[in-house]
């Protein structure tokens, strides 16, 4: 196969980095102010491109090849993500740190992270120490978002969804005689 101009090589190269945007990959490879509808038949046009195709192809090959690795050595499956995210997503800070009050003052204590569970640890995303001018010491301890582990954990189970009101109506539609009179704005009562 003949090789790919270096506008073409850069429009699949943008193509597959950018979620698959044929509009947006022909704005940065040849002309980033071209109006959209010039932008959107010209990617679609560049799609149709026999070697493009072929590169893409062989490009998307590769990186499934590299994600089934991963996938593969890690062991990864739905129930793995479930897991790890409900670790972040339902973690108690004072697993990690307690407030300890001597008297009228108050101190925060970190936990040693030997003595930590695996799901407290997950949950962690840095751990940090400074020290300023004067040599007072300050750790930091940070956890992934919780909010956004819940979203993810919804998202996965379906919760995201709106779900139906069970109010009864369908079963009352379904043995109703004369079930257009709701369209007649008629109630059940004699309307």
């Amino acid at each position: 196969m003949a090789d790919l101009t270096p506008k073409q090589r850069r429009f699949v190269e943008v193509y597959l980095s950018n979620g698959e945007n044929a509009a947006e990959a022909y704005r940065v490879a040849y002309s980033r102010t071209c109006p959209d509808a010039t932008a959107r038949a010209n990617g679609s046009r560049l799609l149709k491109n026999a070697n493009i195709v072929h590169l893409i192809s062989r490009a998307q090959r590769a990186a499934k090849k590299r994600t089934d690795r991963i996938v593969d050595r890690y062991a990864i499956n739905k129930e793995k993500v479930l897991l790890e995210l409900a670790r972040i997503g339902f973690a108690d800070v004072t697993d990690v740190v307690n407030v300890v009050e001597d008297g009228e003052t108050r101190r925060v204590e970190i936990k040693a992270t030997a003595d930590l569970s695996e799901d407290v640890r997950r949950a962690i995303s840095e751990i940090s120490e400074t020290t300023n001018e004067s040599g007072d010491r300050t750790i930091k301890v940070k956890q992934h978002s919780k909010l956004t582990a819940l979203q993810q954990i919804s998202k996965i189970l379906g919760y995201d969804k709106p779900t139906p009101q069970d109010d009864g109506a369908v079963d009352d539609m379904a043995g109703d005689p004369d079930p257009e009179r709701i369209d007649r704005g008629e109630s059940s009562e004699g309307g």
